[in-house]
This record gives C-alpha cells, structure tokens and sequence, in this order.
C-alpha cells in the first residue's frame, strides 16, 4: 500500500493556517483583546507571515513573498525593540512629551 502525498496541497494548507491566524490576530486587536505594541500581536503576525510564505513553495507568487518577507521584517523588529526597551531604564514616554 503506497500513500501518495500531495505536496502542493499541503502546502495550500499552511497557507490557509497562516491566513487564519492573520484573521484571528487582527481580530483580537479589533476587539481589544491583545494591543497593537504586544508580544502575542507580533508573534502571530510572525507565524502567519512564515505559514503563508511556506504555502508559496506550493505556488509561487512574487507579490505574495515579499509581503511576507516585509511583515516578518517589521514584526521581528518591533519584538526586538520592545525586548531592548525592557532591558533598558525607563526614560520619558510619549505621553509625558
């Protein structure tokens, strides 16, 4: 008995994972539920991103790579900077200016 694996298939459904927990992120921002400076917002992001960048193994498409590549950038910069400012002493916020 043989299993045939349908690679493109499965990469569709990693794409499909990622382009849900994009949705469920930006839903739980929506609704206050997490906050846009948050870790859990910038880890989503960063793992939908990946799922949906993984999917263009199985089709490709240029536009859809760089988006990708463009919010793991962004995402894993902006955890980067809010794991610096923890590390750092607290200087004056934007509120105080």
């Amino acid at each position: 008995m043989s299993v045939e694996v349908d690679l493109v298939l499965n990469f569709r459904c990693i794409g499909l994972l990622g382009y849900g927990l994009f949705m469920a992120v930006y839903a739980l921002l929506a609704l206050h539920v997490v906050r846009g400076d948050s870790l859990i917002f910038f880890t989503g992001n960063t793992l939908s991103a990946a799922f949906v960048l993984a999917s263009n193994f199985g089709a490709f498409n240029l536009g859809s790579v760089l988006i990708q590549i463009i919010f793991i950038f962004i995402a894993l910069s902006a955890m980067i900077l809010r794991f610096l400012e923890d590390t750092q002493p607290a200087g004056p916020s934007f509120e105080d200016v």
